[in-house]
Protein backbone atom coordinates (compact mmCIF):
# COMPACT_ATOMS: atom_id res chain seq x y z
CA UNK A 1 0.00 0.00 0.00
CA UNK A 2 1.36 3.43 -0.95
CA UNK A 3 -0.04 7.47 -0.51
CA UNK A 4 -0.25 9.52 -3.20
CA UNK A 5 -2.11 12.94 -2.58
CA UNK A 6 -1.90 14.37 0.76
CA UNK A 7 -3.48 17.80 1.56
CA UNK A 8 -2.36 18.88 5.25
CA UNK A 9 -3.51 22.29 6.74
CA UNK A 10 -1.16 24.41 8.68
CA UNK A 11 -1.58 25.96 12.54
CA UNK A 12 -2.30 29.82 12.21
CA UNK A 13 0.59 31.50 11.14
CA UNK A 14 2.53 34.69 11.46
CA UNK A 15 1.46 37.31 8.97
CA UNK A 16 4.77 38.26 7.79
CA UNK A 17 5.44 34.80 6.85
CA UNK A 18 2.26 34.55 4.89
CA UNK A 19 3.43 37.50 2.95
CA UNK A 20 6.62 36.07 2.15
CA UNK A 21 5.23 32.65 1.09
CA UNK A 22 2.47 34.82 -1.32
CA UNK A 23 5.31 37.30 -2.84
CA UNK A 24 7.11 33.66 -4.24
CA UNK A 25 4.36 30.93 -4.41
CA UNK A 26 2.37 32.25 -7.68
CA UNK A 27 4.60 29.76 -9.85
CA UNK A 28 7.65 28.63 -8.86
CA UNK A 29 9.51 25.50 -10.64
CA UNK A 30 11.98 23.02 -9.02
CA UNK A 31 13.86 19.57 -9.00
CA UNK A 32 14.43 17.41 -6.88
CA UNK A 33 16.76 14.14 -7.89
CA UNK A 34 17.55 12.98 -4.73
CA UNK A 35 15.56 9.57 -6.21
CA UNK A 36 16.80 10.11 -9.56
CA UNK A 37 13.12 10.83 -10.88
CA UNK A 38 11.32 14.06 -9.39
CA UNK A 39 9.64 16.85 -11.20
CA UNK A 40 7.11 19.34 -9.56
CA UNK A 41 5.90 22.91 -9.12
CA UNK A 42 4.69 25.29 -6.33
CA UNK A 43 2.01 27.30 -7.23
CA UNK A 44 -1.22 29.24 -5.74
CA UNK A 45 -3.84 27.29 -7.54
CA UNK A 46 -6.12 23.99 -6.83
CA UNK A 47 -4.71 20.76 -8.50
CA UNK A 48 -5.82 19.86 -11.26
CA UNK A 49 -6.86 15.74 -10.54
CA UNK A 50 -4.73 12.72 -9.29
CA UNK A 51 -2.31 12.85 -11.78
CA UNK A 52 -1.46 16.25 -11.70
CA UNK A 53 2.20 16.56 -10.01
CA UNK A 54 2.88 19.56 -8.97
CA UNK A 55 2.45 21.30 -5.32
CA UNK A 56 -0.33 23.41 -4.87
CA UNK A 57 0.73 26.18 -1.91
CA UNK A 58 -2.34 27.90 -1.03
CA UNK A 59 -2.17 30.95 1.95
CA UNK A 60 -5.64 31.61 3.57
CA UNK A 61 -7.33 34.18 5.37
CA UNK A 62 -10.70 32.54 6.33
CA UNK A 63 -12.18 29.37 6.86
CA UNK A 64 -15.32 27.47 7.56
CA UNK A 65 -16.93 27.10 10.94
CA UNK A 66 -20.84 26.23 12.21
CA UNK A 67 -22.63 28.82 12.79
CA UNK A 68 -25.16 28.50 15.96
CA UNK A 69 -27.81 27.18 13.37
CA UNK A 70 -25.77 24.01 12.37
CA UNK A 71 -24.72 25.62 9.19
CA UNK A 72 -21.14 26.06 7.46
CA UNK A 73 -20.24 29.58 7.13
CA UNK A 74 -17.10 31.13 6.12
CA UNK A 75 -15.50 33.27 8.16
CA UNK A 76 -12.08 35.47 8.60
CA UNK A 77 -9.16 33.52 10.64
CA UNK A 78 -5.67 33.86 11.42
CA UNK A 79 -3.57 33.17 8.09
CA UNK A 80 -2.66 29.08 7.44
CA UNK A 81 -1.49 27.55 4.55
CA UNK A 82 -3.24 24.44 3.05
CA UNK A 83 -0.22 22.50 0.80
CA UNK A 84 -1.41 19.71 -1.88
CA UNK A 85 0.53 17.27 -4.16
CA UNK A 86 1.63 13.99 -4.76
CA UNK A 87 3.78 12.35 -1.93
CA UNK A 88 3.74 9.72 -4.63
CA UNK A 89 5.69 11.83 -7.44
CA UNK A 90 7.83 13.88 -4.90
CA UNK A 91 9.43 10.76 -3.75
CA UNK A 92 9.67 8.64 -7.53
CA UNK A 93 9.01 11.42 -10.21
CA UNK A 94 6.04 9.25 -11.21
CA UNK A 95 3.56 6.53 -9.47
CA UNK A 96 3.55 3.78 -11.64
CA UNK A 97 5.62 1.50 -8.96
CA UNK A 98 7.06 2.81 -5.40
CA UNK A 99 5.74 5.39 -3.02
CA UNK A 100 5.86 6.54 0.11
CA UNK A 101 4.20 3.13 2.91
CA UNK A 102 4.58 5.33 6.32
CA UNK A 103 2.11 8.41 6.29
CA UNK A 104 4.04 9.95 9.44
CA UNK A 105 7.20 10.42 7.84
CA UNK A 106 5.82 11.18 3.95
CA UNK A 107 3.91 14.02 5.44
CA UNK A 108 6.98 15.30 7.61
CA UNK A 109 9.02 14.88 4.43
CA UNK A 110 6.10 17.04 2.52
CA UNK A 111 6.22 19.67 4.60
CA UNK A 112 10.42 19.81 5.12
CA UNK A 113 10.45 19.82 1.19
CA UNK A 114 7.93 22.63 0.99
CA UNK A 115 9.74 24.74 3.80
CA UNK A 116 13.01 24.20 2.23
CA UNK A 117 11.80 25.47 -1.02
CA UNK A 118 9.63 28.57 -0.16
CA UNK A 119 12.88 29.07 2.22
CA UNK A 120 10.55 29.69 5.44
CA UNK A 121 10.47 28.18 8.52
CA UNK A 122 6.65 26.33 8.78
CA UNK A 123 5.37 24.24 11.73
CA UNK A 124 6.95 21.06 12.20
CA UNK A 125 3.74 17.93 10.57
CA UNK A 126 3.02 16.74 13.02
CA UNK A 127 0.83 19.69 14.53
CA UNK A 128 -0.51 20.59 10.64
CA UNK A 129 -4.21 18.72 10.43
CA UNK A 130 -4.99 16.39 7.42
CA UNK A 131 -7.59 17.09 4.90
CA UNK A 132 -7.41 14.24 2.05
CA UNK A 133 -5.36 11.24 2.08
CA UNK A 134 -5.08 9.05 -1.40
CA UNK A 135 -4.40 5.69 -0.69
CA UNK A 136 -3.09 3.37 -3.20
CA UNK A 137 -3.23 -0.32 -4.25
CA UNK A 138 -1.08 -2.14 -7.54
CA UNK A 139 -2.21 -4.86 -9.06
CA UNK A 140 -0.14 -6.76 -11.58
CA UNK A 141 -2.35 -7.95 -14.54
CA UNK A 142 -2.15 -8.15 -18.35
CA UNK A 143 -3.46 -5.02 -20.39
CA UNK A 144 -6.28 -7.55 -22.13
CA UNK A 145 -7.37 -8.70 -18.64
CA UNK A 146 -7.34 -5.12 -17.36
CA UNK A 147 -9.99 -4.38 -20.36
CA UNK A 148 -11.58 -7.42 -18.71
CA UNK A 149 -11.70 -6.08 -15.63
CA UNK A 150 -13.65 -2.70 -16.73
CA UNK A 151 -15.75 -4.51 -19.49
CA UNK A 152 -17.15 -6.20 -16.20
CA UNK A 153 -17.30 -3.26 -13.99
CA UNK A 154 -19.51 -1.76 -16.98
CA UNK A 155 -22.12 -4.27 -16.18
CA UNK A 156 -22.52 -3.28 -12.56
CA UNK A 157 -24.98 -1.16 -10.86
CA UNK A 158 -23.89 0.52 -8.37
CA UNK A 159 -27.37 2.46 -6.75
CA UNK A 160 -25.28 4.50 -4.08
CA UNK A 161 -22.46 5.43 -5.75
CA UNK A 162 -22.52 7.16 -9.52
CA UNK A 163 -20.35 5.90 -11.68
CA UNK A 164 -18.32 7.98 -13.46
CA UNK A 165 -15.20 7.34 -16.44
CA UNK A 166 -12.05 9.74 -17.11
CA UNK A 167 -11.27 10.74 -20.49
CA UNK A 168 -9.27 7.90 -20.94
CA UNK A 169 -10.22 4.14 -21.66
CA UNK A 170 -10.15 1.22 -19.09
CA UNK A 171 -10.70 4.19 -15.88
CA UNK A 172 -13.72 4.03 -13.93
CA UNK A 173 -14.27 6.28 -10.48
CA UNK A 174 -17.30 6.10 -7.83
CA UNK A 175 -17.82 9.72 -6.08
CA UNK A 176 -18.96 10.14 -2.60
CA UNK A 177 -19.39 12.63 -0.29
CA UNK A 178 -16.95 10.99 2.16
CA UNK A 179 -14.23 8.77 0.13
CA UNK A 180 -14.04 8.33 -4.32
CA UNK A 181 -13.07 5.19 -5.22
CA UNK A 182 -10.58 4.46 -8.53
CA UNK A 183 -9.99 2.26 -10.94
CA UNK A 184 -7.47 2.94 -13.70
CA UNK A 185 -5.23 1.25 -16.23
CA UNK A 186 -1.82 2.45 -15.05
CA UNK A 187 -0.77 2.47 -18.75
CA UNK A 188 -3.16 4.57 -20.86
CA UNK A 189 -3.49 7.30 -17.90
CA UNK A 190 0.53 7.07 -18.45
CA UNK A 191 0.39 7.30 -21.82
CA UNK A 192 -1.87 10.52 -21.59
CA UNK A 193 -0.59 12.23 -18.88
CA UNK A 194 3.06 11.14 -17.71
CA UNK A 195 5.61 10.37 -21.07
CA UNK A 196 5.61 13.97 -21.84
CA UNK A 197 6.53 15.16 -18.61
CA UNK A 198 8.67 12.97 -17.86
CA UNK A 199 10.59 13.21 -21.25
CA UNK A 200 11.58 16.38 -20.28
CA UNK A 201 12.92 15.81 -17.07
CA UNK A 202 14.70 12.89 -17.55
CA UNK A 203 16.15 15.14 -20.87
CA UNK A 204 17.67 17.56 -18.26
CA UNK A 205 18.73 14.62 -15.71
CA UNK A 206 20.90 13.12 -18.42
CA UNK A 207 22.32 16.14 -19.90
CA UNK A 208 23.25 16.94 -16.38
CA UNK A 209 24.82 13.19 -15.98
CA UNK A 210 26.68 12.89 -19.28
CA UNK A 211 26.73 16.80 -20.75
CA UNK A 212 24.79 18.13 -23.46
CA UNK A 213 26.92 17.11 -26.34
CA UNK A 214 26.69 13.65 -25.79
CA UNK A 215 24.87 12.13 -28.81
CA UNK A 216 23.14 8.90 -26.62
CA UNK A 217 21.09 11.29 -24.61
CA UNK A 218 18.00 11.48 -26.53
CA UNK A 219 18.19 7.10 -27.08
CA UNK A 220 18.32 6.89 -23.19
CA UNK A 221 15.77 9.21 -22.50
CA UNK A 222 13.74 6.89 -24.88
CA UNK A 223 14.22 3.75 -23.07
CA UNK A 224 13.71 5.15 -19.79
CA UNK A 225 10.04 6.16 -21.17
CA UNK A 226 9.73 3.39 -23.05
CA UNK A 227 10.58 0.90 -20.14
CA UNK A 228 8.24 3.33 -17.84
CA UNK A 229 5.77 2.19 -20.21
CA UNK A 230 5.92 -1.36 -20.38
CA UNK A 231 5.63 -1.46 -16.79
CA UNK A 232 2.69 0.74 -16.20
CA UNK A 233 1.32 -1.30 -19.40
CA UNK A 234 0.81 -4.26 -16.92
CA UNK A 235 -0.59 -2.58 -13.92
CA UNK A 236 -4.18 -1.70 -12.34
CA UNK A 237 -4.13 0.77 -10.29
CA UNK A 238 -6.60 0.98 -7.10
CA UNK A 239 -7.51 4.20 -5.20
CA UNK A 240 -9.59 5.35 -2.15
CA UNK A 241 -9.63 9.14 -1.55
CA UNK A 242 -10.53 9.66 1.64
CA UNK A 243 -12.42 13.07 2.03
CA UNK A 244 -12.07 15.87 4.64
CA UNK A 245 -15.74 14.68 5.58
CA UNK A 246 -14.75 11.21 6.22
CA UNK A 247 -12.26 12.41 8.61
CA UNK A 248 -14.43 14.63 10.97
CA UNK A 249 -16.61 11.73 10.89
CA UNK A 250 -14.26 9.64 12.41
CA UNK A 251 -12.44 11.55 14.33
CA UNK A 252 -14.99 14.14 15.05
CA UNK A 253 -12.96 17.11 13.75
CA UNK A 254 -9.59 16.85 11.19
CA UNK A 255 -6.79 14.71 12.79
CA UNK A 256 -3.41 16.14 12.94
CA UNK A 257 -0.83 14.03 11.15
CA UNK A 258 0.54 12.65 14.52
CA UNK A 259 -3.56 11.26 15.32
CA UNK A 260 -3.58 9.12 11.48
CA UNK A 261 -1.94 5.96 11.58
CA UNK A 262 -1.13 3.75 9.25
CA UNK A 263 -3.35 1.07 10.21
CA UNK A 264 -6.53 3.22 10.02
CA UNK A 265 -5.89 4.34 6.37
CA UNK A 266 -5.52 0.74 5.17
CA UNK A 267 -8.91 -0.24 7.13
CA UNK A 268 -10.44 2.60 5.37
CA UNK A 269 -9.19 1.19 1.62
CA UNK A 270 -10.16 -1.91 2.92
CA UNK A 271 -13.35 -1.44 3.94
CA UNK A 272 -14.56 1.45 0.77
CA UNK A 273 -13.58 -1.43 -1.70
CA UNK A 274 -14.92 -4.29 0.37
CA UNK A 275 -18.32 -2.24 0.42
CA UNK A 276 -18.52 -1.32 -3.43
CA UNK A 277 -17.97 -4.49 -4.31
CA UNK A 278 -20.89 -5.97 -3.02
CA UNK A 279 -23.07 -2.98 -4.05
CA UNK A 280 -21.80 -3.73 -7.60
CA UNK A 281 -23.15 -7.21 -6.79
CA UNK A 282 -26.93 -5.60 -5.74
CA UNK A 283 -27.02 -8.53 -3.03
CA UNK A 284 -27.37 -10.98 -6.60
CA UNK A 285 -24.48 -12.31 -7.86
CA UNK A 286 -23.94 -11.76 -11.38
CA UNK A 287 -25.02 -14.76 -13.47
CA UNK A 288 -22.87 -16.12 -16.28
CA UNK A 289 -24.68 -19.67 -16.94
CA UNK A 290 -26.68 -20.54 -19.06
CA UNK A 291 -29.47 -22.07 -17.01
CA UNK A 292 -28.61 -19.89 -13.98
CA UNK A 293 -28.90 -16.65 -17.00
CA UNK A 294 -32.68 -18.08 -18.53
CA UNK A 295 -33.80 -18.22 -14.47
CA UNK A 296 -32.48 -14.80 -13.59
CA UNK A 297 -33.96 -13.08 -17.13
CA UNK A 298 -37.75 -14.87 -16.47
CA UNK A 299 -37.57 -13.62 -12.17
CA UNK A 300 -37.15 -10.43 -13.47
CA UNK A 301 -38.79 -9.70 -16.33
CA UNK A 302 -41.22 -12.47 -16.97
CA UNK A 303 -41.42 -15.80 -18.87
CA UNK A 304 -42.16 -14.37 -22.59
CA UNK A 305 -39.53 -11.69 -21.75
CA UNK A 306 -36.72 -13.43 -20.01
CA UNK A 307 -37.11 -16.08 -22.81
CA UNK A 308 -36.97 -13.01 -25.67
CA UNK A 309 -33.61 -11.67 -23.39
CA UNK A 310 -32.31 -15.12 -23.13
CA UNK A 311 -32.18 -15.76 -27.35
CA UNK A 312 -30.47 -12.17 -27.14
CA UNK A 313 -27.88 -13.20 -24.73
CA UNK A 314 -27.29 -16.34 -26.63
CA UNK A 315 -26.17 -14.70 -29.60
CA UNK A 316 -24.34 -11.88 -27.62
CA UNK A 317 -22.16 -15.01 -25.96
CA UNK A 318 -21.46 -16.88 -29.20
CA UNK A 319 -21.12 -14.29 -31.96
CA UNK A 320 -20.37 -11.35 -29.72
CA UNK A 321 -21.32 -7.82 -29.25
CA UNK A 322 -20.19 -6.74 -32.78
CA UNK A 323 -21.95 -9.45 -35.20
CA UNK A 324 -24.98 -9.08 -32.79
CA UNK A 325 -25.45 -5.25 -33.26
CA UNK A 326 -25.73 -6.07 -37.17
CA UNK A 327 -28.07 -8.31 -36.16
CA UNK A 328 -30.64 -6.18 -34.60
CA UNK A 329 -31.72 -2.41 -34.31
CA UNK A 330 -29.72 -0.30 -33.22
CA UNK A 331 -32.36 0.66 -30.41
CA UNK A 332 -33.30 -3.16 -29.82
CA UNK A 333 -29.59 -3.96 -29.18
CA UNK A 334 -28.81 -1.44 -26.17
CA UNK A 335 -32.15 -1.90 -24.85
CA UNK A 336 -31.69 -5.66 -24.52
CA UNK A 337 -28.09 -5.06 -23.51
CA UNK A 338 -29.00 -2.51 -20.87
CA UNK A 339 -31.78 -5.23 -19.45
CA UNK A 340 -29.07 -7.45 -19.25
CA UNK A 341 -27.24 -5.21 -17.63
CA UNK A 342 -29.71 -4.28 -15.32
CA UNK A 343 -30.39 -7.57 -14.61
CA UNK A 344 -27.23 -8.46 -13.41
CA UNK A 345 -26.29 -10.96 -16.28
CA UNK A 346 -23.04 -11.59 -17.86
CA UNK A 347 -22.69 -12.65 -21.65
CA UNK A 348 -18.92 -12.90 -20.90
CA UNK A 349 -16.96 -16.16 -19.62
CA UNK A 350 -19.86 -18.13 -19.81
CA UNK A 351 -20.31 -21.72 -19.78
CA UNK A 352 -20.99 -21.74 -23.37
CA UNK A 353 -17.27 -22.65 -24.83
CA UNK A 354 -16.21 -19.84 -27.41
CA UNK A 355 -12.48 -19.94 -28.15
CA UNK A 356 -12.83 -15.89 -28.56
CA UNK A 357 -14.57 -15.02 -24.98
CA UNK A 358 -11.89 -17.09 -22.85
CA UNK A 359 -11.04 -15.19 -19.98
CA UNK A 360 -7.90 -13.73 -19.74
CA UNK A 361 -8.61 -11.93 -16.85
CA UNK A 362 -8.45 -14.35 -13.47
CA UNK A 363 -11.36 -15.73 -12.49
CA UNK A 364 -9.80 -15.12 -8.66
CA UNK A 365 -9.07 -11.67 -9.13
CA UNK A 366 -10.32 -8.89 -6.65
CA UNK A 367 -8.81 -5.51 -5.83
CA UNK A 368 -8.24 -6.08 -2.42
CA UNK A 369 -4.79 -6.16 -0.30
CA UNK A 370 -5.03 -10.36 0.21
CA UNK A 371 -4.79 -10.77 -3.54
CA UNK A 372 -2.08 -12.88 -4.91
CA UNK A 373 -1.26 -10.31 -7.58
CA UNK A 374 -0.85 -6.71 -5.10
CA UNK A 375 2.74 -5.14 -6.00
CA UNK A 376 3.91 -5.00 -2.39
CA UNK A 377 7.80 -5.37 -2.98
CA UNK A 378 9.70 -2.15 -2.39
CA UNK A 379 10.60 -0.05 -5.36
CA UNK A 380 15.02 -0.38 -6.39
CA UNK A 381 16.72 3.34 -8.04
CA UNK A 382 19.85 2.53 -10.05
CA UNK A 383 22.85 4.45 -8.06
CA UNK A 384 23.24 6.61 -11.52
CA UNK A 385 19.80 8.48 -11.01
CA UNK A 386 20.60 9.82 -7.52
CA UNK A 387 21.78 12.87 -8.07
CA UNK A 388 21.13 15.31 -4.75
CA UNK A 389 19.22 18.73 -5.16
CA UNK A 390 22.35 20.29 -3.71
CA UNK A 391 24.66 18.78 -6.60
CA UNK A 392 21.82 19.80 -9.02
CA UNK A 393 21.92 23.47 -7.66
CA UNK A 394 25.73 23.73 -7.84
CA UNK A 395 25.16 22.51 -11.24
CA UNK A 396 22.87 24.95 -12.50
Amino acid sequence: MAYDTIKLKSPALDRSVIRRIEEQCILRSGEDMASGEVLYELFAGELLGSWDSRISVIPKYEDWIINKNGRPELVPTEPYLLIEGSVHKITCGHNVYGGPTNFLQACRDFVALVSELLNTDLPHADVWTVHRVDVALVYRLPKPACKEFFDGVQLLSFPRRKKGAAKYDMAVYFAGKTTTVKFYHKGTEFQVHERSRLRGYFTNLFIHLYGADDPQNRDRVQRKIDALQRLADSRLRAEVEIHSDKLQYDFEKNPRVDELSDAYLQGVYDREIEKLLREGKQAMNTVRESRAVLTRLKNVYGDSTGARLYGFWSSMVTLGDEVTRDQFAKTVFYRNRKLLEEAGVSWRNSDVVVIANDSILPADFSPVRTDRRLCFQPARNRSEFSVSRETMRLAA
